[in-house]
């Protein structure tokens, strides 16, 4: 029972490494894509990610040719923003959640990234 136990709880440790790899994989697809829709975008465009959170202050973020805007700071590069709104999320559940807002924004965009 006691043997059991310990294997049972092993398998759900091996199951939640697996999907820490495939947040990974997933998430610099995510990356990749709004690199790729930032470097389609005009200097005049930008795309307003609402409902998007990196760090504890709530904050305005654009998505620009430039990377990621907030209005009065410098514009942060893509990757490291994503990253930031990963780490804030901190565990799988919630992670999964913020990659699938960045996907529907990306949804949304009014560009064609085929």
């Amino acid at each position: 029972m006691v043997f059991e136990c310990v294997k049972r709880v092993n398998e759900l440790v091996k199951r939640m490494g697996q999907l820490e790899d495939n947040i990974a994989i997933e998430t610099e697809y995510v990356k990749e894509v709004y690199s790729k829709a930032s470097r389609a975008m005009s200097e005049s465009q930008h795309y307003f990610l609402n409902g998007v959170q990196a760090s504890p202050v709530t904050k305005s973020y654009l998505l620009t040719r430039k990377g990621i805007e907030v209005v009065g700071e410098e514009a942060i590069p893509i990757s490291a923003f994503i990253d930031q709104a990963l780490d804030f999320a901190n565990y799988p559940k919630k992670k999964i959640e913020v990659l699938m807002v960045l996907a529907k924004h990306l949804e949304a965009m009014p560009m064609n990234l085929s």
